[in-house]
């Protein structure tokens, strides 16, 4: 009978290899879905040798929400499943981060959920997520843009986390437990339609059953299946495309550009991932990014990424690392013997020498100044000797090919508009008859002055 579509779907979850004789630790809200599930693993775990614990979290939104862990906990007795319980103030947390009750609800369910898998040493959290939820969640996702990977919305087994309930749909859940007897709880918050997921659930989808398909929440379902399958083999090829792009925190922006974009954005998105996660970004994001990398005017340009990152174009990488201030301009005399501190901690030393010798790499010998030397950031009209010439202090910078998000805050050593030394990079020295020599030194925020 249909009505036992729900412990058949756990039955066939739990053949899975990993998960004979572990523990699983089964997500519990007290609503119809959690209530259905826990029931159904309690019933097919020993079938398996498998474990269950249950875990439950009360967010304090309503008054009350005790009255949901003691029905939870009067369940799990029933069962004779050991419950997990805890509390958050998840309104605190969406005022403190601003991104909204639901939000903050599932940062705090997941965390939660994640601390008592460790406690129990569990294989897995079972999440009680149904055909109508994937549904919904293709809608929302839809709705907000998404690509490939975004429109596969959730998978029935991942790494961590088990769905059993995602080919099943509501009207089954509610089939089983009335056939059990179960009682469960009904947050009235899961009617508010302020909630985008509830005004796709009560208002969009019964729309779209009405007036196109009658069955639109199973065939989203099925769409949702495909596209995670096409996800799954673009991956391989993605991983691919990754591993040669790849070389610390940047990207070759020739590899992206040769490769399919479909291939180029999911790349990106594993770029992402590994430079510090995907949360907040949206397909939006990667559509940008993938132009930045692929426009070939873009050498220094930014671009802003969720979670304090930015991505900017180093010539022909494109490197994604932690947002940084923008570098302030700074000038400081140096003084002959002297020294000078740089904003970044390290020190700029200068002395008098008989004339050139041997030279460490942080290290220049300069003519002594007619009018003195300066420590400072590049300024208009800059001009530095380089082979026998002098150049623009720009154009010697872009032949030198340094970022164009380092020329700002570069030190360097300049003799009024005459850049004598840049630390790190060659330029001429001049002799001049009749004239002394300073030595310039770089030292580390951690040398000690001899």
């Amino acid at each position: 009978m249909r009505r036992h579509r729900v412990l058949l779907a756990v039955r066939r979850a739990l053949e899975h290899p990993s998960l004979a004789g572990q523990t699983i630790v089964s997500a519990l809200s007290g609503g119809a879905d959690s209530v259905a599930l826990l029931h159904a693993l309690a019933a097919a775990g020993p079938e398996r040798g498998v474990r269950v614990v249950a875990a439950h979290l009360d967010h304090q939104l309503r008054p009350d929400s005790t009255e949901d862990t003691r029905s939870c906990q009067e369940l799990c007795d029933r069962l004779g499943v050991a419950l997990h319980t805890g509390r958050a103030d998840v309104a605190a947390r969406a005022a403190r981060d601003g991104g909204g009750i639901e939000q903050a609800a599932r940062i705090e369910r997941h965390a939660f959920l994640r601390a008592v898998r460790r406690q129990t040493e569990a294989a897995a959290i079972a999440l009680a997520h149904t055909r109508d939820d994937q549904a919904e969640t293709v809608l929302l996702r839809l709705l907000r843009g998404s690509g490939r990977v975004g429109l596969g919305a959730m998978r029935a087994h991942t790494r961590r986390l088990l769905r059993p309930l995602l080919d099943v749909s509501r009207a089954e859940v509610l089939a089983y437990l009335e056939a059990h007897g179960l009682a469960w709880r009904e947050d009235a918050s899961n009617q508010d339609v302020r909630f985008a997921r509830n005004r796709v659930r009560h208002e969009l989808v019964p729309y779209l059953e009405r007036r196109f398909n009658p069955r639109v929440r199973e065939a989203l379902a099925r769409s949702a299946g495909q596209m995670a399958d096409e996800a799954d083999a673009l991956a391989g090829q993605a991983d691919a495309l990754h591993a040669r792009a790849a070389e610390g925190d940047s990207l070759s922006r020739a590899v992206l550009r040769d490769a399919p974009p479909a291939i180029a954005r999911l790349a990106l998105r594993r770029a992402l991932a590994e430079a510090g996660g995907l949360a907040d970004v949206t397909a939006v994001h990667v559509e940008r990014l993938l132009r930045l990398a692929r426009n070939p005017a873009s050498s220094g340009r930014r671009l802003p990424l969720p979670g304090g990152r930015e991505a900017l174009v180093r010539f022909g990488r494109l490197v994604i690392a932690s947002r940084r201030p923008g570098a302030q301009p700074f000038a400081a005399a140096l003084s002959v013997p002297g020294r000078v501190s740089l904003p970044d901690g390290r020190v700029l030393a200068a002395e008098t020498v008989n004339g050139p010798g041997a030279l460490a790499a942080d290290e220049a010998v300069v003519p002594a100044p007619e009018v003195g030397l300066s420590v400072r950031t590049r300024q208009p009209g800059d001009r530095v000797r380089f082979r026998g010439r002098e150049i623009s202090l720009k154009r010697y910078l872009l032949d030198r090919r340094v970022p164009a998000d380092l020329r700002t805050g570069l030190p360097l050593v300049a003799e009024g508009s005459r850049v004598v030394w840049i630390p790190g990079l060659v330029t001429d020295v001049q002799e001049e008859c009749g004239r002394a020599f300073v030595r310039l030194r770089l030292e580390s925020s951690t040398e000690t002055r001899p």
